[in-house]
């Protein structure tokens, strides 16, 4: 059925006539970091593509589309589109921004796009937003039975402002409202006890990640995988769930992550159909309570006593090459990388929101 939708989805894009340019705006290394006013603040150079990652993208954008116009910088977006008065029938906009330090970083596009009634990929600002601090979100989520890690919020001091963990539990320690990655290394997993050592340790943990505040999970051992999850007009449908295999470690650490230490294949290989279904069940779930448009990645590790457990959720996952997306689309059903920007693109001119 998963795969019968996208062919459906696809059939429907090649009935239509595109007849509007794809703005995509998307932050590289090479191109965002340039030059520029004192005052912005960059995010980690790890949220941006490589040059390689960015080709993959917009080569198979303009293959699909013909017409793309790319930004690289948030502002060169909104400068553009004010000085040109661009209307909401010439284009379409295809975001992939993630640049800045603030929590609300990846909403300022979407922002932008519905006060000035354009059409864009992805979820509204809100949802960016919320999707952008994993204890809220987990918190509501778990209040609604999605099974999410026992959280705590740990600051600068090594101390815990909503309880702490029980002794002796395993726990991580991970950006609030980074990627899932960013600033993730082994150290980062501890046996938590209550003793100045493990306060130190917490306070030096929270100081690298370079936030006021840190989340500390109880770890999930076991499997780890990624759901995509497609939405029009608040119809949800999961996609089969893809496994992630380390090369080594126990977690997508940023140095497995950015050397590409890791491969992919169906969950169904680990688990039953009927596990993977419901997995696929809380992602929609989920999905359906946070108000998801369009797409969004949801992430699982699957403990092999207690079940699965969402520990993170992606509102604009990389669809490079080497991404679970694209081996979802090319290896388990079986469709060209280019497929993914025909469905992402038609599932978004479906939700109408103005």
């Amino acid at each position: 059925m998963r795969k019968h939708y996208i062919e459906q989805i696809l059939n429907d894009f090649t009935a239509k006539s595109i007849t509007y340019d794809i703005y995509i705006i998307a932050n590289t290394r090479e191109k965002t970091l340039e030059p520029r006013p004192q005052e912005l603040r960059h995010a980690s150079p790890d949220e941006f593509f490589s040059r390689t990652e960015f080709s993959e993208i917009a080569s198979a954008i303009f293959d699909v589309f013909g017409y793309a116009k790319v930004f690289y910088s948030e502002l060169d977006f909104i400068q553009y589109v004010l000085e040109h008065h661009i209307k909401r029938e010439e284009c379409l906009v295809y975001n992939l921004a993630r640049d800045g330090k603030s929590p609300g970083k990846k909403s300022l596009i979407p922002a932008t796009c519905d006060l000035l009634g354009l059409r864009y990929t992805g979820s509204n600002a809100f949802v960016i937003s919320l999707l952008r601090n994993k204890f809220i979100y987990s918190s509501v989520l778990g209040q609604q039975g999605i099974p999410v890690p026992q959280s705590w919020l740990v600051n600068l001091e090594g101390e815990f402002e909503n309880g702490e963990p029980p002794t002796g539990m395993k726990i991580i320690v991970k950006n609030i409202q980074e990627s899932a990655s960013i600033g993730l290394i082994d150290e980062n997993i501890l046996i938590y006890k209550h003793n100045p050592v493990v306060r130190k340790k917490l306070a030096s943990l929270c100081d690298r990640l370079g936030a006021a505040q840190a989340l500390a999970q109880e770890f999930i051992p076991g499997i780890e995988c990624e759901v995509l999850v497609l939405e029009s007009n608040r119809h949800y449908l999961a996609l089969d769930p893809v496994a992630i295999r380390m090369e080594t470690g126990d977690i997508l650490s940023s140095d497995i992550s950015n050397s590409y230490r890791y491969s992919f294949s169906s969950l169904e290989n680990y688990l039953s159909s009927s596990q993977c279904g419901q997995i696929c069940q809380f992602a929609e779930k989920a999905a359906a309570l946070l108000g998801i448009e369009n797409y969004a990645r949801f992430d699982f590790r699957i403990d092999p006593k207690r079940g699965a457990f969402l520990i993170d959720i992606a509102g604009t996952p990389y669809t490079i090459h080497h991404s679970s997306i694209a081996y979802l689309f090319r290896d388990i059903y079986g469709f060209s990388y280019k497929d993914i920007y025909k469905v992402i693109v038609s599932l978004a001119l479906q939700n109408d929101r103005n």
